[in-house]
């Protein structure tokens, strides 16, 4: 008697599994076709993945660089252009609060007084200046805005300068208030300095410029001084109302070469960073196409794959199919 090499039970296993691995190789080429990236890159590379994981923690590091580079740009251009506008407002004003004590009228004086309170205001608005939510000159409380109203300045101010009776005590009472730890240094509601910040290899930018800068402290000063005087200090003394206001105009001018040398500061890290965000790029594209080459398949020889596998598929369905209808009396005939 005839008997049966292999049982169905067995055959129909066999062919399962093999059903399967076709199957799982389809979806593999496919894969392959559509994206044009291997399946299966630890295959491909025969378990020596080294190379690879090195070129994705190269791409991770960069990619943090770049974060870092944005965040950075952001928050130097925009202390950039509030220490630009400081200026303007400077300039706006040095020369008329200079010639005050030729003023034919008293009114001048206040005329310019009130002139200096406004833009005392809007100094400090350019120093409360945010970039995407951040504020910029408040250190590590970038959450917060670094100073408060004006209003408040020359009110802690005008307590400052109670009694003083000539331009010179006013004088004296300013710049002692914004020295003083408990003073000027008390009204900044920001933190402490900006870490540097890591914007490529062994490369950091300097984002330490706060409210606290000696040219910022010195310049709104400056603006105090003649503001004092829109709020009453040294009401009725024409000749020492004037005597503030020249006085308020040098340190005006004073600051000019401070302001200048802090922008030129920042501007030094902003170059640093739009080099290094340059240079950056430039090593994420190579390495990026590196990685994509690694990785990726050859179209042409994925879809021969593909059709091929199919092919087998097919056979093996057929196979199958047949196996299925076979029967016990099928076989004895």
């Amino acid at each position: 008697m005839t008997r049966i090499s292999v049982g169905d039970a067995s055959l129909t296993n066999i062919l399962a599994r093999q059903g399967a691995d076709l199957r799982g190789q389809v979806q593999r080429a496919a894969q392959e076709v559509a994206t044009g990236r291997h399946a299966d890159i630890g295959k491909v590379m025969r378990g020596d993945v080294a190379p690879l994981l090195a070129v994705d923690a190269s791409l991770a590091r960069l990619a943090a660089y770049r974060t870092n580079t944005t965040d950075a740009a952001f928050q130097t251009a925009a202390q950039q252009s509030a220490i630009a506008g400081l200026s303007q407002l400077a300039a706006g004003i040095t020369m008329t609060l200079m010639g005050s004590r030729d003023f034919p009228t008293a009114a001048q004086v206040n005329a310019t007084a009130a002139d200096a309170r406004g833009r005392l205001s809007s100094a400090i608005g350019l120093i409360n200046t945010q970039a995407s939510g951040r504020a910029v000159f408040s250190g590590v409380a970038t959450d917060t805005v670094p100073l408060g109203g004006s209003e408040d300045l020359l009110a802690a101010l005008e307590t400052a300068a109670a009694g003083a009776t000539t331009a010179g005590q006013v004088e004296a009472a300013v710049n002692g208030w914004f020295a003083d730890p408990l003073g000027f240094a008390t009204f900044y509601q920001g933190g402490a300095s900006l870490s540097a910040a890591p914007i490529a290899p062994g490369e950091a930018a300097d984002l330490s410029t706060t409210a606290m800068d000696p040219a910022i402290r010195d310049t709104l000063a400056g603006f105090a001084m003649a503001a004092l005087m829109d709020r009453g200090v040294l009401a009725g003394n024409a000749e020492e109302r004037a005597r503030l206001a020249q006085i308020a105009g040098q340190t005006l001018h004073r600051t000019e070469d401070a302001r200048i040398t802090l922008a030129a500061r920042i501007g030094t890290v902003e170059a640093q960073i739009e080099t290094a965000r340059t240079r950056n790029a430039a090593e994420e594209t190579t390495l990026g196409i590196l990685r994509s080459d690694i990785g990726s398949a050859d179209p042409y020889e994925a879809a021969t794959r593909l059709e091929t596998v199919r092919a087998q598929l097919e056979s093996l369905y057929l196979v199958t199919a047949r196996v299925s209808r076979l029967s016990l009396t099928e076989y004895l005939r």
